[in-house]
C-alpha cells in the first residue's frame, strides 16, 4: 500500500476532506447562478453591504458572507458560498459518526468508515440539504454550525483528549449557532444533556467550560445596533432607534403570530417533515433508524435521550410554527435520525455482510439519483428574469408599489443595491407598511417621495408603534378598526402625492385593500399595472426584457414557488395580450405573447382563453 493510500485510509480528517470535496462538487455544479426566490436577493445585499438583515437579523451570516463578497458580489458566487458550508458539515457529520461509534462500539473498524461516509453523503444529497446548498440562505450555515457543535460535543467526551477544550469549543460554536439563527435555542437543552451523558465525576460543576464560550458568541448581535445607526442601505428593522426596537427584532416578535396559531398546522408540518426524513433515509432506510435507535438506547441509553431531546427541541417548536417555507427547520431532526439510521447500518453489515460493509456506499448514489434533476438549480434564472422584466416596464423614475416579496422586492434589493440597476425606480413594498422601521426608512431612502406624504404617514405611525408594542392590548381597546383607514391613507397620499412620477403596481393589490388607489385607472403594463389619472393617455412601455429566461426556467415547474411564478407571469401574459388585441388592435403582438403562453404553460387556462380569442 502506498503512502498516500495508507494515509487515506487512516486519516480521519482527510476522509472527511474528500467527502467535503466529493459534495462541494456537486454543489458547485448544480449551484443557481443568479437570484431565487423569497429571501435570496435581500440575504445577499444585506451581505454585500454589511446590512441588517430581516429578523432576526443573522449577524454573523452577514460578517462572513461578507468578507465572501470581498472577492466577488456577483449573485452566483454568493451562492456558492452555501455549497461551502454544506460541505463543510458534510465533512464534520463524518467526523461526527465516527466518535458516535466510537462511543458505543469501542473502536474505529473498516465497517464504521462505511457506515460514516455513506450517512454523511447521504445527508449532503438529501433533498432538504441540497436544496440549501445551491442558493444562499441562513440555514446552510446554521447546518455547518451544528454539525461542528455536536461533533465537539461527542469529541469532549473522549478520554484521551483535553475535555475542557473540546467543552469549550462547543460552547463557543453553540454561541455562534446563535448568532446566525434565534432557532438554535431550542436546541440548548438537548445540547446541554448530550455533553453531560459524558457521566464524568463532577461533570455538572463544570458548566462554565460551556455556557461562558457560547454566552460571547451571542455577544454578536451587538453588531446589529452599531452597523444599524451608520445608516446602510439594508437596514431592516433600523434596530439602532431604541432598545425596544432592537429587542422585537432579535427575538423576531413579528413571527410569534405564525407559531401555534393554527390546529392543522401541525397535521401538515408533521407531514413536510415525515417527507423530508423518507427522503433523507432514502425511505427503506427506516428500518436502520429503527434498529440504530434500538442498539443505541440499549448501549448507552443517556446520550441517546439526549439527541432525542434534540429532535424534541426542534420538532416542538417547527411542527407549530405556520410558514409556507418549513422544511430547513427540520435539518436537526434530520441529522439526528440519520445519525440513528447509520449506527443501524453498521448494525446491519456486521450481522449480515461483514466483509462488504462497502456496499452501503451504494446509498449515496442512489441519493444522488433520486435528487439530483430536482436539485439542480444551475439554469434557473426564473427571479433574476421576472425582477428584469418588472423593471423593463417601468418608466424612469417611476414609483412601484408591491407586495410581490417572493418573487420581486427581494431580488430587486440586489439588483439596484448591488449591480445598480434602475436605481430610479422607487420599489414600495407595502406590507412592509405594518413595520415601524419601513416608513423611516424609506424616508432617508427616498426623501423626494416619502416626505410628500409626510402627514399621513404621521397619522399612522403612533397607532402601529402602539399595535407593535402590545398587540393584543391593542385589538383589545378596539383600534384595529382605526388603524386601517389610515393605513389605506398613507398608501393613497404617497400616490396622490406623487402624481407627477409614473406610477404602478402589481396586479394581487388590485381590489385588495378596500379604498386603495380610488380615483386611479389600471392600465395593463406587463407584469405591472399602470395607474392613471381618469382622460389621461400616458405613454406605454412593453418589454419582452427577461421574459426568455422565466420561460426557459419554469415552463417544467420543480418547486412551489416555480409554479406560483408560473401561474403570475401566466396572468401577466395574458392581460397583456389582450391589451394589444382590444386596445392596440396589434393582433401581431398579441401572436406573440400567446406563443409565449404556449411554451410557459401550455395547459394552463390563460393559454385557453389565448388560443380561443383569436384563430
Amino acid at each position: 500500500m502506498s503512502a498516500i493510500s495508507r494515509r487515506l485510509t487512516e486519516s480521519t480528517l482527510l476522509q472527511s476532506t474528500v467527502l467535503s470535496a466529493i459534495a462541494f462538487v456537486v454543489y458547485a455544479i448544480t449551484h443557481a447562478p443568479s437570484l431565487q426566490y423569497t429571501d435570496n436577493g435581500e440575504l445577499a445585499a444585506a451581505s454585500v453591504t454589511l446590512g441588517v438583515a430581516h429578523p432576526t437579523g443573522y449577524p454573523l451570516f452577514t460578517i462572513l458572507a461578507h468578507v465572501w463578497s470581498m472577492f466577488s458580489t456577483d449573485i452566483g458566487w454568493m451562492n456558492l458560498l452555501a455549497g461551502v458550508w454544506c460541505s463543510i458539515a458534510v465533512g464534520a457529520t463524518y467526523g461526527l459518526m465516527l466518535e458516535l461509534l466510537l462511543l458505543l462500539k469501542g473502536g474505529v473498524a473498516l465497517a464504521h468508515r462505511h457506515a460514516a461516509a455513506a450517512v454523511a453523503l447521504m445527508l449532503g444529497l438529501s433533498g432538504i440539504v441540497w436544496a440549501q446548498a445551491t442558493s444562499l440562505e441562513v440555514y446552510s450555515l446554521h447546518l455547518c454550525l451544528l454539525t461542528l457543535t455536536l461533533l465537539a460535543v461527542l469529541r469532549s467526551h473522549r478520554a484521551d483528549v483535553d475535555s475542557a477544550r473540546w467543552s469549550s469549543l462547543s460552547g463557543v460554536l453553540y454561541g455562534l449557532m446563535l448568532a446566525n439563527h434565534l432557532s438554535s435555542a431550542f436546541l440548548a437543552p438537548g445540547i446541554f444533556l448530550l455533553w453531560l451523558s459524558a457521566a464524568r465525576p463532577g461533570q455538572l460543576r463544570t458548566w462554565y467550560y460551556v455556557v461562558v464560550p457560547a454566552l460571547l458568541g451571542v455577544m454578536l448581535y451587538a453588531v446589529l445596533p452599531l452597523r444599524s445607526a451608520q445608516e446602510p442601505p439594508i437596514n431592516w428593522g433600523m434596530v439602532h432607534r431604541s432598545l425596544d426596537a432592537f429587542l422585537y427584532h432579535v427575538k423576531g416578535t413579528q413571527f410569534g403570530v405564525w407559531l401555534f396559531s393554527d390546529r392543522q398546522v401541525l397535521k401538515v408540518n408533521a407531514r413536510i417533515f415525515q417527507h423530508v426524513l423518507s427522503n433523507a433515509v432514502l425511505w427503506a432506510g427506516y428500518a436502520a433508524l429503527a434498529i440504530g435507535l434500538w442498539q443505541m438506547l440499549r448501549t448507552n441509553a443517556r446520550l441517546t435521550l439526549s439527541l432525542l431531546a434534540i429532535v424534541a427541541g426542534n420538532l416542538g417548536i417547527s411542527f407549530g410554527y405556520s410558514i409556507p417555507d418549513i422544511e430547513p427547520y427540520f435539518l436537526p431532526s434530520v441529522l439526528i435520525g440519520l445519525m440513528f439510521t447509520g449506527v443501524g447500518l453498521w448494525w446491519l453489515v456486521q450481522r449480515f455482510a461483514a466483509r462488504a460493509s462497502w456496499v452501503l456506499l451504494v446509498l449515496p448514489l442512489v441519493a444522488i439519483t433520486v435528487n439530483y434533476t430536482r436539485q439542480d438549480r444551475s439554469n434557473h434564472r426564473a427571479v433574476e428574469g421576472y425582477t428584469e422584466w418588472v423593471l423593463a416596464h417601468a418608466e424612469p423614475n417611476a414609483v412601484i408599489m408591491t407586495r410581490q416579496w417572493d418573487f420581486f422586492c427581494s431580488a430587486a434589493w440586489y439588483e439596484q443595491t448591488v449591480r445598480g440597476i434602475r436605481p430610479d425606480v422607487v420599489v414600495i413594498d407595502k406590507e412592509l407598511f405594518r413595520r415601524t422601521w419601513y416608513a423611516p426608512y424609506l424616508r432617508q431612502l427616498h426623501p423626494s417621495v416619502m416626505g410628500r406624504a409626510q402627514r399621513e404617514v404621521d397619522a399612522y405611525m403612533p397607532l402601529l408603534a402602539d399595535f407593535e408594542k402590545d398587540a393584543d392590548a391593542f385589538v383589545k381597546a378596539g383600534k384595529s378598526a382605526e388603524i386601517q383607514p389610515r393605513f389605506i391613507a398613507m398608501l393613497n397620499g404617497i400616490l396622490d402625492n406623487n402624481a407627477d412620477r409614473p406610477l404602478y403596481i402589481t396586479p394581487e393589490l388590485l381590489n385588495e385593500e378596500p379604498g386603495f388607489a380610488v380615483g386611479w385607472e389600471p392600465m395593463p403594463a406587463g407584469p405591472l399595472v399602470r395607474l392613471t389619472r381618469p382622460g389621461t393617455t400616458p405613454k406605454q412601455r412593453f418589454s419582452d426584457v427577461g421574459l426568455e429566461k422565466v420561460i426557459t426556467s419554469i415552463a417544467v415547474p420543480r418547486e412551489r414557488l416555480d409554479s406560483s411564478l408560473s401561474d403570475l407571469t401566466m396572468m401577466a401574459i395574458g392581460s397583456t395580450a389582450m391589451y394589444h388585441l382590444d386596445a392596440l388592435s396589434d393582433t401581431a403582438a398579441f401572436r406573440r405573447y400567446r406563443a409565449q403562453a404556449r411554451r410557459l404553460a401550455p395547459s394552463h387556462p390563460m393559454t385557453a382563453r389565448l388560443e380561443s380569442t383569436l384563430p
